[in-house]
């Protein structure tokens, strides 16, 4: 009976990511049409902007607070609360970065192939939302087919991402699900030195990423310019990737890594190359979908962002506080070295 239970709650989480996106388009198209009815007036193209990006908001950190309650996870506050805030969010605020990304990231829409990214990414979703529905457990208590070590060489912070809904920062995405987002603090848990103004300031950039295990590399994307103001907190809405540059490598069958955010020019492998376990693979960049330089990593099991799911990823020879046994699933507020 629990694991029916179980398998029902996940089932029912494999969709919940396209509720916003319902709600939000339902509630501009109703107030649109109740303002020509009532009034006799057109919403200006930005009231439409933001009363989407509003509900969307709203409802989703509403689905975010039931769907915790339901999978029985306590719902604890994302320890980025109590951290150092970048740029000018030092003076913002927590609530700082809604009011410059939320403008920036409804500004994609303008953006052809952002957009066309974004909806292809939606219909796809809806298929593998089908194709996994009937065994989501199984996929949550996945046993990786090879060992996978830390795709980055010193001591990295876990700025988001976990096994679980509470801290999941992509649950409803189904490919990436189980993704982590990784960067670089000093002692103080600030993520830069200086103002944070400038890209050089963060600790991560420029850092050596490598491959968390041996394979062959399926795909290479490396087009994606460096992405303008560090610091304001703004999506780069004239990218043509969300992901930003980016590798894709096949490490055992049905186990595909997905290292994103690569500094342009600097990837060093191609398509049909195969990598050792720790071979490098390019430097950690600032572009796409980001509001700073950040690795982002993911498991998944299939080769296309599009059409595949996520995959929880086991890390071994893993130290760092709170680390106690030699294989481990990392959560957001770990800080991780690779042993030597």
């Amino acid at each position: 009976m629990a694991k029916e239970l179980a398998s029902s709650r996940h089932k029912a989480f494999a969709f919940t990511w396209l509720i916003p996106m319902v709600m939000a388009v339902c509630a501009t198209i109703g107030v649109q049409l109740l303002c020509q009815w009532a009034w006799q007036f057109r919403l200006s193209v930005p009231a439409k902007l933001g009363l989407y990006f509003s509900v969307h908001f709203v409802s989703a950190w509403l689905l975010k607070r039931y769907i915790v309650i339901l999978s029985g996870e306590d719902g604890e506050r994302h320890p980025g609360l109590n951290w150092p805030r970048p740029g000018i969010h030092r003076y913002l605020g927590r609530y700082g970065m809604v009011l410059t990304a939320l403008p920036s990231m409804a500004l994609t829409l303008l953006n052809p192939m952002l957009l066309f990214q974004q909806v292809k990414l939606l219909v796809c979703q809806l298929s593998v939302g089908k194709r996994i529905s009937t065994r989501a457990t199984d996929i949550a208590g996945y046993k990786n087919k090879v060992c996978y070590r830390l795709p980055f060489e010193g001591r990295w912070l876990v700025y988001n991402g976990g096994n679980s809904p509470a801290t999941s920062h992509s649950w409803d995405v189904l490919s990436q699900r189980y993704a982590l987002d990784f960067v670089m603090v000093d002692h103080t848990y600030s993520r830069h030195k200086g103002n944070g103004l400038n890209v050089r300031d963060y600790y991560c950039f420029n850092q050596p990423i490598v491959a968390a295990a041996e394979g062959e590399v399926i795909s290479v994307f490396d087009r994606v310019a460096q992405a303008p103001l560090p610091g304001f907190g703004l999506i780069d809405f004239l990218c043509c990737h969300f992901a930003g540059n980016h590798v894709v490598i096949r490490h055992a069958p049905g186990e595909y890594g997905y290292y994103a955010h690569l500094k342009k020019g600097s990837i060093s492998v191609k398509p049909g190359d195969s990598v050792g376990q720790g071979e490098l693979l390019g430097v950690c960049g600032f572009n796409g979908f980001t509001s700073e330089p950040h690795l982002h990593f993911h498991l998944q099991d299939r080769p296309d962002i599009y059409y595949a799911m996520g995959l929880p990823v086991e890390f071994i020879g893993v130290e760092g506080e709170g680390v106690h046994s030699d294989a481990i699933h990392l959560s957001r507020g770990m800080q991780v070295n690779q042993r030597k």
